[in-house]
């Protein structure tokens, strides 16, 4: 678990970095057409690009923050009354996570061997281009990483839901339903 910390930590330092990157380089453009009276080539492709890849670089932190958007209400009032139906609940629901998760990395992952393979490019060709294979590989990381954390949810609220704590000692609580 603790490699998965340090690659989640990781993703969305690079994420923030990213966003500091495309910060400047917006402030650049904008400073160009005020100045100099044309736009920087190749922002508004590399903007596309970036935004992409910065949901994608730290979206696996967002959910292990528990920051990541969900409605949870019914929830939190059966985890008061019936707890052992809240972590059902929650186990399917970090289950569907971890089933659509897989598929969009397993779509990234084609989608970057087809960009790699092909070449493929955004932008004008002449102009400016930029290569798609960088924020594909972002897509499939970072879509492996949350299934990966999905997964560990699932799996903890399956232990706890059979009184386990997941860090391998049994819990003797009782739970009424």
């Amino acid at each position: 678990m603790q490699v998965l910390n340090v690659a989640v930590t990781s993703l969305n330092s690079l994420g923030t970095i990213l966003i500091i990157g495309m910060m400047a380089l917006v402030c650049a453009d904008v400073l160009s057409r005020n100045l100099l009276g044309s736009s920087l080539p190749g922002v508004i492709e590399l903007t596309e690009l970036g935004i992409v890849s910065i949901v994608y670089l730290q979206i696996a932190d967002t959910y292990k923050s528990s920051k990541l958007m969900r409605s949870d209400g019914i929830i939190t009032i059966i985890q008061d009354r019936f707890p052992r139906i809240s972590m059902i609940i929650n186990a399917l629901f970090d289950a569907t996570g971890v089933v659509l998760f897989y598929y969009i990395a397993k779509g990234a992952q084609k989608r970057f061997s087809e960009a790699w393979d092909g070449g493929y490019y955004l932008g004008n060709q002449g102009s400016f281009t930029a290569p798609t294979w960088p924020m594909e590989l972002i897509v499939a990381i970072g879509s492996c990483l949350l299934c990966l954390l999905f997964f560990a949810s699932v799996l903890k609220n399956i232990a706890q839901l059979f009184g386990i704590d997941p860090r391998g000692t049994t819990n003797h609580r009782s739970t009424s339903d």
